[in-house]
């Protein structure tokens, strides 16, 4: 009988986990700050980070604390504050779940940054305005990677916000799921992010996606989980996407109907004639009444 081990932890994770659980000091049920060994530690922790004469944290190691803290819940405004750029170099950021303010985002602000993940857990907490706020002149050249999921556009997306998207220029991959994020931000966005080969529009008000016609030859994935779509030429744009790997129709089950668009869309894209030549991942979780042959 074989004996499966787990190899233990490197000692830079455990580390990096000790500090973004003992960043802040314990508090007790009515909210007053525990003074013991714990306590001392996380003030011994935000000195150091603070101390002109500390160690530099570079980029690899910074990004891995910034979402180790995001996992602990304790990411918040006075600990992101901390990443300040004469002590830590900040490349791929990850914030999901923390109550992280506009005033906390500012530090962002002093870094280059190649990918951006903002994920409030609360839409009320952010606004995809005050993420792109937090961008310098750098970031907007070169970032890569945004995800601003479970935020919002404000009321409808106004074209303010939309406009400073797409000055992302050099943005090959777009988050913008669980938002208010509609068919016409969508046609924007595609005709001004000429590199755009990812996009998750899952759980968004996009009904309509013909627009997606413009990078039929360059999108690479999408994701639309809970998207409905409200008319058959949308079916056939999705067919047309020529350079699709990843492609995600699926939907929850309970919150639609067999008489809802998605469903068709799913039997309707596995039909002779659709050109996904490249395609490796079709996720039609939720749909009924699709024969074996027709997926086959």
């Amino acid at each position: 009988m074989s004996v499966v081990t787990e190899s233990p932890d490197t000692l830079q994770n455990l580390c990096l986990s000790y500090i973004a659980r003992e960043i802040i000091p314990p508090v007790t049920g009515d909210g007053t700050v525990c003074h013991n060994v714990e306590s001392i530690d996380s003030v011994v922790l935000q000195k150091s980070l603070q101390s002109p004469n500390g160690a530099f944290i570079h980029s690899g190691i910074a990004d891995l604390l910034i979402l180790q803290m995001s996992a602990y819940r304790t990411l918040r405004n006075e600990t992101v504050e901390l990443f300040q750029p004469n002590a830590t170099c900040l490349r791929n950021v990850i914030i999901r779940h923390s109550p992280v303010t506009p005033a906390g985002l500012r530090v962002l602000r002093s870094h280059k940054l190649l990918s951006l993940a903002v994920e409030p857990d609360d839409p009320k907490l952010l606004k995809v305005s005050d993420i792109m706020r937090c961008l310098n002149e750098w970031t907007v050249a070169n970032l890569r990677s945004l995800s601003v999921s479970g935020a919002t556009f404000g009321h409808a997306g106004g074209p303010p916000v939309i406009v400073s998207l797409c000055a992302l220029r050099n943005l090959h991959s777009l988050d913008v799921s669980q938002t208010n994020f509609n068919e016409n931000m969508l046609k924007i966005i595609v005709d001004d992010l000429p590199l755009l080969e990812s996009l998750d529009i899952s759980s968004t008000q996009v009904k309509d996606v013909t627009s997606l016609s413009q990078c039929r030859t360059r999108l690479r994935r999408l994701l639309m989980y809970n998207v409905r779509l409200s008319d058959s030429t949308s079916v056939d744009v999705l067919r047309s996407l020529s350079a699709l790997r990843v492609l995600d129709i699926s939907h929850d089950i309970i919150s639609f109907t067999t008489h809802q668009m998605n469903s068709i869309t799913a039997e309707s894209i596995l039909l002779d004639g659709s050109e996904f030549h490249d395609l490796v991942s079709l996720d039609i979780s939720g749909t009924q009444h699709v024969l074996i042959d027709l997926l086959r």
